[in-house]
């Protein structure tokens, strides 16, 4: 945690200040009753990491709600994603929400993974399962993973895709350890007649965020979860 006080100029990080030192901020900049109308000020906070504390306060005076990925992407927290990783982040979200998942028009903290992070969970549900999420790194660059199980049922489809996908199940790195009971070994399956037993955190990456490779990422998330491609 940073020691230094907050000021206007301060940017909203996860780990940077307690979030009760961000609430203070809020409180004397728009109100205590407007900051504690907001159900969960822990994860609403982060859902503006990267914004300044004063823009944030901004956005509450003037009411400035982003209603598409493309209005979010326009913030200046995203200035420093390049237009072609914009343009795929874009058309990502849209697949997304055809396959029936959605980011509420969120972009949030990435934790300790990136700086930012965009978490697609099952429209209209209340637990909303995650299948996929985004990640922005503090320099621009993105990825994306699936959360995909049973992974040894697809695996004929998996070891004749192309490289940039099947490279998401051959990567080296990113082994179980064991060290959580509770991720059951990881995800255990076998590609080209070699067992992988990976750390669920590490699986599954796809690096080549390209436009023209998205109907094949997709094409590979229908045989986990199917659904009807919108015409």
């Amino acid at each position: 945690m940073s020691k230094e006080l907050i000021s206007p100029a301060t940017e909203i990080s996860w780990g940077n200040h307690p979030v009760n030192e961000y609430r203070k901020y809020l409180y004397d900049a728009v109100g205590k009753d407007i900051i504690d109308s907001k159900p969960d000020l822990y994860k609403w906070i982060y859902y503006h990491t990267g914004k300044t504390i004063s823009e944030v306060a901004d956005d509450i005076l003037k009411n400035h709600a982003p209603t598409t990925m493309a209005e979010l992407l326009a913030e200046r927290r995203c200035e420093h994603i390049s237009e072609s990783d914009k343009a795929f982040i874009v058309a990502f979200d849209k697949a997304m929400n055809d396959a029936g998942y959605d980011c509420e028009n969120i972009i949030t903290s990435g934790l300790t993974w990136s700086h930012m992070m965009i978490v697609y969970g099952k429209t209209g549900t209340k637990s909303r399962p995650v299948a996929a999420r985004l990640y922005i790194h503090s320099n621009g660059e993105i990825y994306f993973r699936f959360f995909l199980n049973k992974v040894d049922k697809h695996m004929a489809y998996i070891e004749s895709a192309p490289s940039h996908i099947k490279s998401a199940f051959t990567f080296e790195g990113g082994n179980c350890t064991s060290c959580n009971a509770s991720c059951k070994h990881g995800k255990v399956y076998t590609i080209d007649g070699q067992q992988m037993q990976k750390c669920s955190h590490s699986t599954f990456p796809f690096y080549h965020t390209t436009v023209d490779a998205l109907p094949g990422y997709m094409a590979l998330f229908a045989k986990f979860f199917p659904y009807k491609v919108k015409v």
